[in-house]
């Protein structure tokens, strides 16, 4: 295949290079050749020697005055030129060891040995031939059979690249497969289908359709000495050189833009165009057009769009999450929901500890999430509750709202024109504005009493418009099912998004959801708020007798039509329902049945919105008059998410039964407690985020260069920039970017007294803080050690002195949409495993003598573990021994109060605890309510 790259389409210094020749492929002679040579070189000569002067001379000690002033005789002589070939040919051995290692393992060009430049070119050329030789021989026989191949078997292996290009991929990390025919199948159909197929992304010719639908890195030219090879392209964009090889199946035998194809790891030229895995970084994805007159890319989902400063995501207009998950969480609602309905479970109980492929699917979870578009909107719907009740005033009849960056846009009919404030009326009344300046405002002023209930739980989000705002309906007052048609599969993964929502929304207040033929596997992800139901007789029947009616027909409804006080229900599904189940819902629409809202992932007669979705998840919205990247949630993703909530609900053992283990202190860290409160730059993470730096930084740098150095201080060792770079921009970013952001946080952070920099690079180039940064969890983890090893008495100390240290939940109040990284250091989980046992065992052998010392103890592990029960009943034992204080009753109250506000109540053993020290108590129910 030849290519015809626009040179307009490509950046950087790529488009002053000189392409060079695609590499001639040596013939079976020359390979032939090469292994004879290197036979010859490597065993002949040294056979030869042996057989003509014996084993190599190798001397036992050093030459006497006599043996250098002796006549020089020809045995001598012969004796120092055989020592001189041994040499030579050690040399050559040792050259072509190191060649060979090189090019299996695929990174750049070796290292030179010392004076064999002409050997080592040698060896070079005779162990690139032979390899290269024998590997063209293999493919090129395969190649031949593939092309011989008739004509029917070659069009379903092109069906199958066609289907690959739609994103299901079929080899090693979700690329294409590696197999010759089926390379030479996808070659031909890229030369076959039209260029305009693929979107154009610089560097990557327009007819090179084989990677559509994956993440590609381009090949760079040299710079200076340094040539790109597959060990840094894994490192720079998968965080491992070691994973080079994936790098090297997904591409090997792929014909190239100069016509060359990929047979050894070390054999890449500059603009090869490579498939990389999914999970890679900081590279764009490649995708399919429609229109022959799109030449703009379309940001990818990983792509390095931010510039310096930049918060990550700032950038990009959009994210799907991971292609791993299977998730397309356009607009990243469904994915804040989430991650905040883990959070809250974890809040509940103490989970287990989730797998790291686990881990894995939350950061990715956290990468998509935009927790502070939803924080805003549930405040801001709650707000409005709370003023409509003190004003005395109707809540707007609101069907459908938006939320971007600037505002949260409620959409009201019949329009009402006065709007309390700070919500702002426009056109008349039929939108409702709240701008977030505005908004923050208010919230500063209001107190928490201010908010009211969720007004509007059947809210869900569909997706993402094109100007960034994140599209929602109330399902509950479009009077009649809503019923998305189009592509089926997409469909139904379209409804199952919904279904999640519904079931784990913050604004989802008390409903029930039914799901009918949808994926059993959403149940391990909402738990029991979604409920499976086979037989939609029974469930319609009910629903007919209890809802009231109305006359009007209007497209339309409101949820203030329902009962007062009755639960909200919804009906998503995923199936077309039999005829009778069909005509009920029928009756119940024609009948204006309220607080009730239908979902179907197939079209329904009685629907009075009717979406489309189609195979790219693209979905119109006739009734709004939009078209949205629709939110989907798969079944292969609901499989992992299942998985990770599955942890989050299991209940573990409790902290006496199993002390948990200390993590090692990272080496050289200084872990005093004393030297928390003096160090000139600290960082704290039990608590509030805090670091103290005495340096100069730009604020608008100030929380990207704070996120560089939380990550440092969490590890336990120095780690690459490159894993900095993909941890701290999880959607990519330039290495030029991040190595002025980590020089930057470096002048920020300053020196020790000895004028060394505070971040510091190991020989290998990774990087550390020095032991003048002072860490709250590491001085944590050290007093905590010590007092496992101590006596009674210093045990005492040590924990009161390590509690100390505890502020909060861990880097509580972190800015929104950053520290996705964090799962993967199981801080959060540590930290609350072993502060509660902290507190616990400080408690424990506190309360007999000293019942104020194990009550300030439980209020220590309960800022960071505020639904620890452990600790609220070690709490409660504590107060009913000391004469002063808040008192039982008042903790049992208090208690309550933070379990129910985190969803939970009381576990048996702190209820059967409660009786035996207040018979007959019972918790201030107005208080809790």
């Amino acid at each position: 295949m030849t290519s015809t790259q626009d040179p307009t389409q490509t950046r950087g210094p790529e488009r002053f290079a000189v392409r060079p020749a695609a590499p001639a492929r040596p013939s079976l002679g020359k390979a032939a050749l090469a292994a004879l040579a290197l036979l010859g070189l490597l065993v002949g000569i040294p056979a030869a020697l042996w057989a003509l002067s014996g084993p190599p001379p190798v001397p036992t000690g050093l030459p006497g005055r006599a043996e250098l002033t002796q006549p020089l005789t020809v045995d001598a002589l012969l004796t120092v030129l055989a020592a001189v070939v041994w040499l030579a040919w050690l040399q050559f051995a040792v050259c072509t060891l190191v060649e060979l290692v090189s090019l299996v393992r695929g990174g750049g060009l070796p290292r030179p040995v010392p004076l064999s430049g002409r050997s080592q070119a040698l060896a070079r050329a005779l162990v690139g031939t032979l390899l290269v030789g024998t590997s063209f021989l293999g493919s090129t026989g395969a190649a031949s059979a593939a092309t011989a191949a008739p004509d029917a078997t070659l069009g379903t292996t092109v069906q199958v690249a066609d289907d690959r290009g739609a994103g299901d991929a079929a080899g090693p990390g979700g690329g294409a497969a590696a197999t010759s025919d089926g390379t030479v199948a996808e070659q031909t159909a890229r030369a076959d289908r039209p260029a305009q197929l693929m979107e154009r992304v610089p560097g990557v010719p327009a007819d090179m359709v084989d990677v559509i639908g994956h993440k590609v890195a381009v090949v760079q030219p040299p710079d200076g000495h340094y040539h790109d090879n597959l060990w840094d392209i894994a490192e720079r964009h998968l965080g491992d050189g070691r994973r080079w090889k994936e790098v090297f199946d997904l591409n090997q035998g792929r014909q190239q833009p100069d016509g060359g194809e990929l047979v050894l790891g070390r054999l890449i030229q500059p603009g090869w165009v490579l498939i990389m895995p999914d999970d890679a970084r900081g590279v764009p994805r490649v995708h399919a057009v429609a229109d022959a007159t799109t030449t703009t890319p379309v940001p990818s989902d990983e792509a390095p769009l931010e510039a310096p400063g930049e918060a990550p995501g700032e950038a990009p207009a959009d994210l799907l999450a991971s292609d791993r998950l299977g998730v397309a969480l356009t607009g990243g609602l469904l994915a804040a929901v989430l991650a905040g309905a883990l959070a809250a479970e974890r809040r509940r109980r103490r989970g287990t500890d989730p797998g790291d492929d686990a881990l894995e699917t939350e950061v990715r979870l956290l990468v998509g999430a935009e927790p502070e578009r939803v924080r805003r909107l549930d405040h801001a719907l709650r707000a409005l509750s709370g003023t409509c009740r003190a004003e005395r005033v109707a809540l707007p009849q609101v069907y459908a709202a938006s939320v971007d960056d600037d505002a949260v846009e409620l959409r009201v009919a019949p329009p009402a024109p006065t709007a309390p404030a700070p919500w702002s009326a426009l056109d008349g009344g039929a939108r409702w504005r709240l701008e977030r300046d505005v908004a923050a405002a208010r919230e500063a002023a209001e107190e928490p009493t201010d908010l009211g209930h969720a007004p509007y739980p059947g809210l869900v989000c569909l997706g993402r418009d094109d100007r960034g705002a994140d599209v929602l309906v109330d399902l509950e007052a479009v009077a009649g099912p809503l019923a998305v048609g189009g592509a089926g599969t997409v469909a139904r993964e379209v409804v199952s998004a919904l279904a999640v929502q519904l079931a784990t929304a913050p604004w989802a207040d008390e409903q029930q959801v039914w799901g009918h033929h949808l994926a059993p596997v959403l149940a391990g992800v909402t738990g029991p708020s979604l409920h499976a139901v086979d037989d939609l007789g029974p469930l319609l029947a009910a629903w007919a007798e209890r809802s009231p009616r109305r006359d009007a027909q209007e497209v339309l409804g409101g949820r203030l039509g329902r009962h007062p006080g009755s639960s909200p229900q919804y009906l998503l599904l995923g199936s077309e329902p039999d005829e009778e189940s069909l005509a009920r819902l029928d009756a119940l629409v024609a009948a204006g049945a309220r607080g009730l809202g239908v979902v179907a992932a197939v079209p329904l007669p009685s629907a009075r919105w009717r979406l489309e979705v189609d195979e790219a998840g693209r979905l119109s919205v006739p009734l709004l008059d939009l078209e949205l990247d629709a939110v989907r949630l798969t079944e292969a993703a609901a499989e992992e998410l299942a998985t990770l909530f599955a942890a989050a609900r299991e209940e573990a053992a409790p902290v006496a039964a199993d002390r948990p283990r200390v993590p090692a202190v990272p080496h050289g860290t200084a872990t005093d407690d004393g030297h928390w409160g003096s160090a000139p730059v600290r960082v704290g993470l039990l608590g509030p985020l805090e670091l103290r730096a005495d340096g100069q930084l730009d604020a608008s740098r100030r929380d990207l260069a704070t996120e560089v150095v939380v990550f440092l201080a969490a590890q336990t060792a120095p780690v690459h920039p490159s894993v900095v770079g993909a941890s701290v921009w999880p959607r990519g970013v330039t290495p030029e970017v991040r190595d002025a952001t980590i020089a930057r946080t470096r002048d920020w952070l300053g020196t020790d007294d000895d004028g060394n920099p505070l971040l510091r690079e190991t020989a290998e180039g990774r990087l550390h803080l020095a032991p003048d940064v002072a860490v709250d969890w590491w001085a944590f983890c050290a007093l905590v050690g010590r007092a496992r090893d101590a006596a009674p008495r210093e045990e005492r100390e040590l924990l009161r002195r390590a509690l100390q240290l505890v502020r909060g939940e861990v880097l509580v109040g972190r800015p929104a949409g950053r520290y996705s990284w964090l799962p993967r250091t199981r801080l959060e989980r540590q930290a609350v495993e072993l502060v509660v046992d902290a507190a616990h065992r400080l408690a424990e052998v506190s309360t007999d003598d000293d019942p104020s010392g194990a009550a300030a103890a439980c209020r220590a592990g309960l800022r960071l573990a505020p639904t620890s029960q452990v600790l609220w009943r070690d709490l409660l034992r504590a107060e009913h021994r000391r004469p002063d204080g808040p008192g039982t009753a008042a903790v049992v109250d208090e208690a309550v109060q933070e379990l129910q506000a985190a969803g939970g109540g009381l576990e048996p053993e702190t209820e059967a605890l409660v009786v035996e020290l207040l018979p007959g108590h019972r918790p201030d129910d107005e208080q809790v309510g």
